[in-house]
């Protein structure tokens, strides 16, 4: 499984421009630096980054409790074990 070692990001916006006379949505930047060297870049609106941070969060809240459970379900399974 490929792991990341760092996160650079940025968020540009653009307030007008000759070609743009009206503020647009910003732009979130990310680089996701693996430990193998390799960059993986995302570039998305700010409305895709708060729905993949909103989804971040939810999953990391399962992994905690599936954390959880797993963890009372071997404690349980190591007292069976030893008779208790």
């Amino acid at each position: 499984m490929r792991k990341i070692k760092d996160i650079r990001w940025r968020v540009n916006v653009i307030l007008s421009s000759r070609d743009c006379s009206r503020v647009v949505e910003p732009i979130v930047y990310v680089e996701l630096i693996m430990e193998d060297g390799d960059v993986e870049a995302l570039e998305m609106s700010e409305t895709k980054f708060h729905y993949l941070r909103q989804n971040v969060a939810l999953l990391l809240r399962e992994v905690e409790t599936v954390k959880r459970k797993g963890t009372n379900i071997l404690r349980l399974l190591s007292q069976e074990s030893s008779g208790l």
